[in-house]
C-alpha cells in the first residue's frame, strides 16, 4: 500500500501536492491530517505548515483514472466500464473506435493491459490483477487459439515434427498451453525472449 507524508501552507495544498506526487485521483486515497497549519504570530514567527498523510486505499481507482487518461490522449471514441471481481479489476471497452484499441491480434489491447497492471503494481503489494476486454475480443481470440492449438497438435502427431507458433503474448501462450495440457501425445513449451517468445508443440518422447 502506497503512503506518503506531505506538507503545505494549508491542508488543501498539502493534499494536492501529495496527489500530484502520487499521480492518483482524490477518490483513490485516504487522508489523515497530521498537523493543521498555524499562521505565524504577527506574520513573523511561530507559524507551522500543514502536514498530511495520504494513503492509496483504492488502487483500482488509480488504474481506472490512468486508463481514462490514456484513452483521452489516444483521441478515440471508446467507453470504459469497470467492475471489481474479487482480486481483479475487469475493464470492458466499447464504442465506435474500439477496433483501434484492440489492434492487430490484440497487440494494442495487450499493451494497454500490461501498462495498467504496472500502474496497479505501483500502488499495492497484494496479488491484484487487471483484465481489459473490448466487445468480447478476448473470448473470441481464446476460441480461435484453442482451435489453432488442436489443429497444430494433429499435424504434429501426423508428421512427428515440432511446430513453432508465431510470437504471442503471455496470455495467449497460456491459452495454448491450457488447450493441450490434457493431450497425452503432445507437449508444449515456450522459447525465446519477449517480444518474440513463442510456443512450440512437439511429440512427447
Amino acid at each position: 500500500m502506497k503512503r506518503i507524508t506531505m506538507g503545505g501552507q494549508t491542508v488543501e495544498e498539502a493534499v494536492e501536492k501529495a496527489l500530484a506526487r502520487l499521480h492518483v485521483p482524490k477518490e483513490a486515497v485516504d487522508i489523515v491530517v497530521v498537523q493543521q497549519e498555524k499562521r505565524p504570530f504577527l506574520g513573523l514567527f511561530g507559524g507551522k505548515e500543514a502536514i498530511v498523510e495520504v494513503t492509496v486505499s483504492q488502487p483500482f481507482h488509480c488504474v481506472e483514472s490512468f486508463l481514462k487518461h490514456v484513452i483521452e490522449q489516444m483521441n478515440v471514441r471508446v467507453h470504459l466500464a469497470c467492475q471489481v471481481e474479487g482480486d481483479r479489476l475487469v475493464v470492458l471497452l466499447s464504442g465506435p473506435d474500439v477496433a483501434r484499441i484492440i489492434g492487430k491480434h490484440g497487440q494494442t489491447l495487450n499493451a494497454l493491459q500490461l501498462l495498467a497492471q504496472g500502474v496497479l503494481n505501483r500502488f499495492t503489494d497484494r496479488p491484484l490483477h487487471v483484465v481489459i476486454d473490448a466487445q468480447g475480443y478476448r473470448k473470441r481470440r481464446e476460441e480461435t487459439l484453442v482451435r489453432l492449438a488442436r489443429n497444430i497438435a494433429k499435424k504434429v502427431m501426423q508428421t512427428g515434427q515440432d511446430i513453432s507458433l508465431e510470437p504471442m503474448s503471455a496470455w495467449e501462450r497460456k491459452v495454448i498451453h491450457a488447450a493441450l495440457s490434457d493431450n497425452e501425445k503432445v507437449q508444449t513449451f515456450s522459447v525465446g525472449a519477449e517480444p518474440h517468445r513463442h510456443v512450440v508443440i512437439s511429440l512427447k518422447r
